[in-house]
């Protein structure tokens, strides 16, 4: 729910503030006070009682929150009002917990903010001053926070901390559209007890003042409509849909899969390498275009500093790859998100290509915070290329739902298919939800200059086929297809226009088509028809003035004037 305090406005979601704005400007993206466990999971809560006292300019908000499992329990505070908020979150434990993170997580904006002068207060009392990351940070861009200040868009932002060592991270590297400022330090051991003799009590203060300036809309970005594949994997995704380019993972004594048309092998080994050689050997009968090996370590997340895994490093195989798969072109880079590939950069002089993919759901998985990844991939792509020195972004699969867990053993169990971070199995795959983050995905990389990228899986959790039949998102990737190459426009309802075709998403709301375009919409009524993976067979439709509904779709046969 928004409320509205004087030139102060803030959405209350789940416990947590959301969209803080001053004068329309947004200051805070999210406060929210997470417990995340030993592996990062974040420990479900369910609310005991919130109330909301809303009077003469003056907003206090009380939640009161406990573990579903019952090993926590604490109560959330804010006092609110036009330009001053007080913060404060207490967190109790009857036993000990071993958590690697408790208490107040501050989601700043990047509109107005990335580059930006900032005035860091560190917790002996010394004033740095710095800046808001412009390129994506590969490592903490601030530590030792105890107050930060910096102004955004005409409003001077004030923010103090107590009760807690806080430090900074670029979210922007896991596509999500913030910076983070958090507690407590990361080179400090972990976990850490939560309990008797460890409770939580923060306090945070924000003041604000000046007056705001909202930014109105840039053009639509232009850009070249990369070459949308498919990724394959044993034990994810084995079956093969035809006419679909693939990106295919393996190991060491996988079945290779008879696919037709050009293949972007993605080969994981050990230390030693061991079975390298003959796995290049079942490759023979593949057409194998790009080709990446890494060790399999380098699936999980090391920091920038390291230390780094024992055996070669992912530069130290670019010459075995040269050698094992000579007609390919040989890329550097990392299987798992923009962070790793970040941390571990590969030389664009070594390689012919890079790349990396992407989930957006590793720190949050509600449905708005997924919508605001779209916000940071282009910024992601951007450094990407900054990084790549030149040479080309042929990437991994970018979905909603985690291919694998970098920071832990696996990924987070799902059987109730909640909307929960950290998990494969996202019961949006299902939906037309999937199919727009796709589209805003697709949007992004034609403008940023991407050459290629995975938007789903074959089949499984990520796939773009499921138990009923095709998904919503194997039509994106079906339409795709044919606009491969197009210069294209981003669509400010959310799409790309080129002249061989246009996809609309409605990600952000209702939008009306413009007279006489011609194509086929999915939405709560096509949906049946549209699990056969023909759907798009069938004649286009008279689709002009037509108002699509949010997550609806519409797959026109030329361009959006």
């Amino acid at each position: 729910m928004e409320h509205q305090i004087g030139r102060l406005s803030l959405l209350i979601v789940e416990g947590d503030l959301r969209r803080i704005r001053f004068d329309g400007v947004e200051v805070l993206r999210r406060v929210s006070y997470p417990v995340r466990d030993g592996a990062w999971g974040t420990c479900p809560v369910r609310t005991v009682s919130e109330a909301v006292d809303l009077d003469a300019g003056r907003l206090v908000y009380e939640h009161r929150f406990a573990a579903r499992d019952g090993s926590f329990a604490g109560v959330f505070r804010a006092e609110v009002s036009e330009a001053h908020l007080v913060l404060t979150v207490g967190i109790d434990a009857a036993a000990e917990l071993a958590v690697n993170r408790a208490g107040f997580t501050l989601l700043h904006p990047l509109r107005g903010v990335s580059g930006q002068a900032l005035t860091v207060t560190h917790s002996g009392g010394a004033v740095e001053a710095t800046a808001w990351p412009a390129l994506i940070s590969p490592s903490q861009p601030v530590f030792d926070i105890a107050g930060l200040e910096h102004e955004v868009a005409g409003v001077r932002v004030a923010i103090t901390m107590a009760g807690e060592v806080f430090e900074m991270e670029d979210q922007r590297n896991w596509t999500d559209a913030s910076y983070k400022t958090y507690c407590r330090p990361l080179a400090w051991p972990l976990p850490f007890a939560l309990g008797p003799d460890a409770p939580v009590r923060q306090r945070v203060e924000v003041r604000l003042s000046g007056r705001g300036v909202v930014a109105t809309g840039g053009a639509a970005r232009g850009g070249v409509v990369p070459v949308v594949a498919v990724a394959m994997e044993a034990g994810l995704a084995e079956a093969v849909l035809p006419a679909f380019p693939v990106q295919l993972r393996l190991r060491a004594g996988d079945r290779v899969p008879v696919v037709a048309g050009p293949v972007h092998l993605e080969i994981v080994v050990n230390e030693r390498l061991d079975g390298l050689e003959q796995l290049a050997a079942d490759c023979a009968g593949l057409d194998v275009a790009r080709v990446t090996v890494l060790t399999a370590p380098y699936l999980k997340s090391h920091q920038p500093e390291g230390p780094w895994p024992a055996g070669p490093r992912p530069m130290d195989l670019i010459a075995t790859a040269r050698a094992l798969f000579p007609h390919a072109a040989v890329g550097g880079g990392m299987f798992t998100n923009f962070t790793e590939f970040n941390r571990c950069r590969p030389d664009p002089a070594m390689v012919d290509f890079v790349t990396f993919s992407g989930t957006a759901i590793v720190h949050a998985a509600d449905d708005l915070s997924v919508l605001e990844t779209l916000e940071a991939v282009p910024e992601v792509y951007a450094t990407g290329r900054a990084i790549a020195g030149g040479k080309p972004l042929h990437l991994g699969l970018y979905s909603i739902g985690m291919r694998s867990n970098p920071y832990a053993v696996e990924c987070v169990a799902n059987p109730l298919r909640e909307r929960l971070a950290m998990v494969r199995d996202d019961p949006r795959q299902d939906s037309r939800f999937a199919a727009c983050f796709a589209v805003g995905v697709l949007a992004a990389a034609s403008a940023e200059g991407v050459a290629s990228v995975a938007l789903a899986m074959t089949e499984g959790p990520l796939g773009a086929v499921g138990p009923m039949g095709a998904r919503p998102v194997y039509h994106v990737l079906r339409f795709a297809q044919g606009l491969a190459g197009a210069r294209a426009r981003g669509l400010e309802a959310g799409g790309i226009s080129t002249s061989r075709g246009s996809i609309v998403a409605a990600i952000g709301g209702a939008v009306t088509l413009p007279q006489g375009v011609r194509g086929w919409l999915l939405n709560d009524r096509s949906e049946i028809a549209a699990r056969g993976a023909d759907w798009l067979d069938s004649p286009p439709q008279d689709l002009g003035g037509v108002s699509l509904q949010r997550f609806d779709l519409a797959f026109l046969t030329g361009e959006v004037a």
